[in-house]
């Protein structure tokens, strides 16, 4: 069973025109050329599409069934052809970029504003995860880009293209209303609070959970730096957080930076992609949305 978009074509142009006659006009053939593309249709189908016996173009029972399987394959051939003209154009269906959490996230909504114009083709996802999480996502899913707080070493580098994003801040903080805010803090003090820690999201910190950032016994991790900057605010522990989650709060004498060595801790945050993979429009449009909005932020 053979039959052609041309022949799907013309069948779907009889019934949204009402006649061969109409169809011809829309598809710019003869009405002989029409008739032949159904005749031809019917034969490799081996059934009548057309009830012949009135004079207007009427489908039969079979017919109008095999118009709705028609019109999907209309449509996917459309499709089709859309994507294969994006891409000619340098535009890829998907861009796929993981996020680490910790960073400003109006940087990232303003680019999900940008890709949310019809006129771009490219579809945006964007994964948030945490620490280590982003470089598992990023070698395993594969993505495309990854934004990370920072590699480790030039082995970290390896194979990779790296952009700097300018610096990230920590500070320590706790509620006034906490114990360890009326107080210089050190080992001893600290031990016996509970530090608040966002989970690392990569499945080894399962297996094998990392201890306390500043010695405590009691560790209380927590999936996101929202839920932390709730519980740091009600004075159930102490921890980092990122200085863009308080600034207000700061300001507003909700947390204090503790007296503490250290109390401030600085990321260098870094854009990431894989040597020899040249982004497409997509995602060199993805930079240039990004970059001046992360600048304000960091």
């Amino acid at each position: 069973m053979n039959f052609t978009l041309d022949q799907l074509s013309a069948l779907d142009a009889i019934v949204r025109t009402g006649s061969f006659a109409a169809a011809a006009r829309e598809l710019h053939k003869v009405p002989s050329a029409i008739s032949y593309l159904v005749r031809e249709l019917e034969s490799s189908l081996g059934i009548e599409l057309f009830d012949r016996s009135g004079r207007s173009a009427v489908l039969t029972p079979a017919g109008q069934r095999l118009l709705e399987g028609s019109r999907q394959v209309i449509e996917q051939a459309r499709q089709l052809s859309r994507t294969a003209a994006e891409l000619r154009d340098g535009w890829e269906p998907e861009l796929f970029v993981v996020v680490d959490g910790a960073l400003p996230m109006s940087a990232i909504t303003s680019c999900l504003r940008r890709f949310a114009d019809p006129q771009i083709p490219t579809r945006l996802r964007i994964d948030v995860e945490y620490q280590e999480g982003v470089i598992d996502r990023f070698e395993n899913q594969p993505a495309d880009l990854a934004m990370v707080l920072g590699l480790a070493g030039d082995a970290d580098q390896e194979g990779l293209e790296c952009r700097a994003l300018g610096a990230l801040e920590l500070l320590l903080v706790a509620s006034p209303q906490h114990p360890l805010a009326a107080q210089i803090v050190t080992e001893g003090s600290r031990a016996d609070h509970a530090e608040l820690v966002v989970r690392d999201s990569s499945p080894r910190f399962a297996r094998d959970s990392k201890r306390s950032f500043m010695g405590s016994r009691n560790v209380v991790y927590l999936s996101d730096f929202h839920s932390k900057r709730i519980a740091l605010l009600e004075a159930a522990g102490y921890g980092w957080i990122p200085r863009h989650f308080i600034a207000a709060d700061l300001s507003q004498g909700r947390l204090q930076v503790l007296k503490a060595e250290p109390c401030t801790w600085t990321y260098e945050p870094q854009l990431i992609s894989r040597q020899g993979q040249s982004l497409g429009r997509g995602g060199r449009l993805f930079v240039k949305t990004l970059l001046p909005v992360l600048e304000k932020k960091l």
